[in-house]
């Protein structure tokens, strides 16, 4: 007999597990990503930096995610959560950022649950100026 979750029950969890846009943050990370296959089996952020090199450039720090909301939407049955494009200010020059590992906040790396890792098309090169991050975007189904 299938099990199916409905649109409300998905947004009451996803709603729950995000309690406001402190919890949600972005790290930068700089060289070769990990493969989609070895990114799924992540569970924490300490995962991600083991594999890559976090940016170290001036003027960058991880981001504390704003605008961060939560739409249940019964057209596609999903629910969808977004953020605010996290943006660096007056970032030196010299490094080329490959990846952004979204997560959720928690005393360490260790404990911090990795989201989703974000492989941009193309690498950001930081030039002295503002960088802006991509969108995040989450879209999840219950099936």
């Amino acid at each position: 007999m299938p099990h199916h979750v409905t649109n409300r029950g998905l947004f009451f969890l996803v709603n729950n597990a995000i309690s406001s846009s402190t919890d949600i943050r972005a790290a930068v990370f700089r060289g070769t990503t990990p493969s989609a296959a070895a990114i799924r089996d992540y569970n924490f952020l300490s995962d991600l930096t083991a594999a890559m090199t976090e940016a170290a450039a001036s003027g960058y720090s991880r981001a504390d995610l704003a605008g961060v909301t939560v739409a249940e939407n019964d057209t596609p049955d999903t629910v969808t959560i977004t953020a605010t494009a996290p943006t660096w200010t007056s970032v030196a020059s010299g490094e080329t950022w490959t990846a952004v590992g979204y997560y959720i906040e928690a005393a360490s790396d260790g404990a911090r649950t990795l989201i989703s890792v974000d492989i941009p098309s193309s690498s950001l090169a930081t030039n002295g100026g503002n960088i802006t991050g991509p969108t995040p975007l989450w879209t999840v189904t219950g099936s």
